[in-house]
């Protein structure tokens, strides 16, 4: 069965506790074209329970950030590799506003972590990362 869905990222998932950001991912989305649809989580539990629902389908990209109440990002990771290993997501980015060497190295440890970026994501990583989606060929 071929892919015709014209967008290279079928399904993004933003888990960020801050509604500012969320809004300038939003926009950034939404102009890129690349995003079919868009989904957004204030808090990372919400984002689990929409990934273990077997009613839907996995993100192909989820932008993560780390420090967050209740559930931060390393937690999150934690709980959703334990339950689904690497079919959590082809790619997961971690975004921080503090770039420290250890939670890169952490973040690192996590296979399906992709990329470790400093906030805000521009439109030119989300292209960048459309790219990678597309080249690694979609395992859905």
């Amino acid at each position: 069965m071929k892919d015709t869905n014209p967008y290279p990222i079928h399904t993004l998932m933003l888990i960020d506790d801050s509604e500012f950001d969320q809004m300038i991912y939003r926009r950034i989305a939404q102009s890129s074209g690349l995003v079919d649809n868009l989904l957004q989580y204030l808090e990372a539990e919400d984002a689990l329970g929409y990934i273990r629902d077997p009613d839907t389908r996995n993100p192909d990209l989820i932008l993560l950030d780390i420090n967050m109440p209740k559930m931060d990002g390393f937690e999150f990771l934690e709980a959703a590799t334990k339950e689904f290993g690497v079919d959590l997501c082809p790619i997961v980015v971690m975004l921080t506003t503090s770039l420290n060497p250890r939670d890169a190295i952490r973040a690192k440890s996590f296979e399906v972590v992709r990329d470790f970026l400093n906030k805000p994501l521009t439109r030119a990583q989300l292209g960048a990362l459309s790219e990678l989606i597309t080249t690694e060929g979609n395992h859905h």
